[in-house]
């Protein structure tokens, strides 16, 4: 019986420490898509609703992603002392604007 419970507890260690390598691997794919782009480099419409929503914060280099045939900007800018991640379709349109949970995520995996 007490064995039983051990070669549980070891399964269940297991999958736990494989779930950080899972999410690093799923990072990693989704980067094989993106190449970074000067934002002197985007489309008018894209440059405008990225300084609309950062508020007009200076942003360096901007993701390029193409998926599925259909293009995105991702830039990270800093708002309020909070890190946000800000999405735009090719034709300027804003697509989403969030905290970004990438930064938190990395530094919990770290303690």
């Amino acid at each position: 019986m007490r064995s039983k419970w051990i070669v549980i507890l070891s399964c269940i260690l297991g999958l736990t420490a494989l779930a950080p390598l899972a999410r690093a691997e799923e990072k990693k794919e989704k980067e094989e898509n993106e190449v970074q782009v000067k934002f002197a480099d985007l489309p008018p419409a894209v440059q405008a609703t990225l300084n609309k929503a950062s508020n007009n914060a200076a942003i360096a280099t901007v993701d390029k992603e193409t998926e599925d045939g259909k293009t995105t900007y991702e830039a990270d800018v800093k708002l309020d002392g909070k890190n946000y991640e800000v999405k735009v379709a090719e034709d300027g349109s804003l697509i989403s604007k969030k905290i970004d949970d990438d930064d938190k995520d990395e530094k919990d995996d770290k303690k």
